[in-house]
């Protein structure tokens, strides 16, 4: 059963309620958003459509999270990193990003990858960089993976990399969506496979995951800890 039914459940470029400080153009605490997509080869597998998910979550977070004042970084992931976007989004009166603009974001977010290998450690690496120039500002990190790491070749400094992004004190969410149940060469999934990789640090409370069949039901849980994250 494909995965995008449920995913049709979800407020995807349907706006939430605004509240009335967001009606009245108040301020709330400035987030950065790191949305990390990786097109490899996990986005041409059609039996849990990938790229599909990866570009509905994108946008139900540009709408329905993203809010004037924060910064929005749109990484995507091959067997290198492409910086899609990266800017400090600003509006008038608490206006939302214009859907135009996100379905073009998006859709270059989500263009799936011509070459081999794939670069999971090295987005979330980048992810940390530029995290770096936001300091003091809360910061949620989205990565939306099958977690495959066989074609990663920075694979090995994974837990390293993870550990430094939780060792910031300004992060306040990492997601990982997408996870897949298909299995290895080992016979184990690849989803607990990328759960192992990331050692004790993956029990973290400000970790959250996803996989390829359960999105729908993990996001409400997202959009709180974003909420919260403001406070």
């Amino acid at each position: 059963m494909s995965p995008l039914p449920f995913l049709s459940l979800l407020p995807l470029l349907t706006p939430a309620p605004m509240s009335a400080g967001t009606v009245l153009g108040l301020s709330t605490p400035p987030l950065h958003f790191v949305i990390a997509a990786d097109m490899t080869g996990s986005s041409k597998n059609p039996a849990y459509k990938y790229a599909d998910q990866a570009k509905l979550l994108s946008q139900s977070i540009m709408l329905n999270q993203l809010r004037s004042g924060d910064t929005l970084t749109l990484l995507r992931i091959c067997e290198g990193v492409q910086t899609v976007a990266d800017f400090k989004f600003m509006s008038k009166n608490g206006a939302r990003m214009g859907k135009a603009d996100i379905l073009r974001y998006t859709g270059a977010l989500t263009q799936p990858c011509t070459g081999r290998g794939s670069a999971i450690t090295a987005g979330l690496s980048k992810a940390n960089a530029l995290l770096e120039r936001t300091r003091g500002v809360g910061s949620v990190v989205v990565l939306f993976s099958d977690g495959a790491l066989l074609d990663d070749p920075g694979r090995s400094n994974l837990p390293t990399v993870f550990g430094k992004l939780l060792g910031s004190k300004d992060t306040r969410q990492l997601f990982f969506a997408g996870l897949s149940p298909e299995k290895d060469k080992n016979g184990n999934s690849i989803r607990d496979g990328f759960v192992k990789a990331l050692g004790k640090a993956g029990d973290d409370a400000r970790v959250l995951m996803a996989g390829a069949y359960d999105l729908n039901n993990v996001y409400p849980t997202f959009a709180d800890a974003v909420k919260k994250a403001r406070r």
